[in-house]
């Protein structure tokens, strides 16, 4: 049996977020969920993959086993622009880390290449993309 609704409640999404290094006023958070409400509920969906590994939510506030967490990406590298960086899930977490992006129309394009072209876990096992996160010593 599969649970949760098939339709994604940005709304319910957005009740059930914890915000970390970053405020739900910053401008690249209020672009994050305007962005969301925009995608197509295929988007939304893999959304939901790419940062938790299901495709639906719980169907209301008390069913999340936890709130999902929004953070601001804090592993930029000096003289490299943030634009350069993709968002960051964290699926074990339900959490996804987000560049403070130049604008609205950026962080779409970086969120859906993330989305539907970053599948590895976390770098895990993979040191190229370990190096790319800026996580080599």
């Amino acid at each position: 049996m599969i649970c949760g609704s098939p339709e994604i409640d940005v709304d319910l999404l957005q009740l059930c977020t914890e915000y970390s290094k970053c405020s739900e006023t910053d401008d690249h958070i209020v672009w994050f969920w305007q962005v969301l409400r925009e995608f197509s509920h295929e988007e939304r969906s893999a959304f939901l993959r790419f940062v938790w590994g299901r495709s639906r939510l719980p169907v209301n506030e008390k069913a999340f086993p936890q709130f999902f967490k929004l953070q601001s990406f804090s592993k930029q590298r000096e003289g490299r622009s943030v634009d350069e960086y993709l968002p960051v899930s964290h699926t074990c977490f339900f959490s996804v880390e987000m560049p403070t992006y130049s604008s609205q129309a950026v962080l779409r394009e970086k969120l859906l290449y993330a989305i539907y072209n970053c599948q590895a876990i976390d770098g895990d096992g993979d040191s190229v993309a370990a190096n790319r996160l800026g996580w080599e010593e």
